[in-house]
């Protein structure tokens, strides 16, 4: 971290800005930089003006939750209609549904219950099938190989490939759990 960047988060919490929130202004900053790739490490700088925006996240053009429903209701919806449903999954699913409340609580639990989830959907995969995916990621990192060092290297390929593992379930994102809390 930067100095410029610790100043920041200091002064983000000083201020009383909510941790969830600067986590989620540092989701979005990475969500535009995989649209936008650069050579310039993200920094706290890049969230900076995701700070504070309204979330728009998978459910954004749907009605919230009905009162009697859980809150994350229509995250399981969505999840039930992934190819590659398991047991792991099905025990997502419950959990997120047990989840009480429609606040800030209750999504840090479902964004630490997905966190999981991801580790766990990442160790159940072959070896082999890691090695594929952080080979196919290490492809797509470009010239940034020849510019630091190997272990490096082998970091962000196998970042690269765990955020693909992630892109492939659109409604775990910190956005899609705070617009169903916010909608409430």
């Amino acid at each position: 971290m930067s100095s410029d960047d610790a100043l920041l988060l200091v002064g983000w919490l000083e201020d009383e800005v909510p941790l969830a929130h600067i986590l989620l202004a540092l989701e979005r900053a990475a969500t535009a930089r995989r649209r936008t790739p650069s050579r310039i490490p993200l920094r706290l700088g890049h969230a900076r003006r995701h700070l504070g925006r309204p979330t728009r996240g998978l459910f954004s053009k749907q009605s919230p939750p009905a009162s009697g429903e859980p809150c994350f209701a229509p995250v399981v919806r969505a999840l039930r209609a992934h190819p590659e449903r398991d047991l792991v999954q099905r025990d997502l699913e419950a959990t997120l549904l047990a989840i009480p409340g429609r606040d800030e609580a209750a999504v840090q639990q479902a964004i630490g219950v997905a966190r999981r989830f991801f580790d766990a959907r990442w160790a159940a995969l072959t070896p082999a099938a890691r090695a594929v995916r952080v080979a196919g990621a290490h492809d797509r990192l470009g010239d940034i190989v020849h510019l630091v060092d190997a272990a490096t290297v082998a970091a962000l390929a196998e970042e690269a490939a765990r955020d693909a593992l992630r892109e492939g379930y659109p409604a775990l994102t910190a956005a899609t759990l705070w617009e169903l809390v916010d909608g409430a």
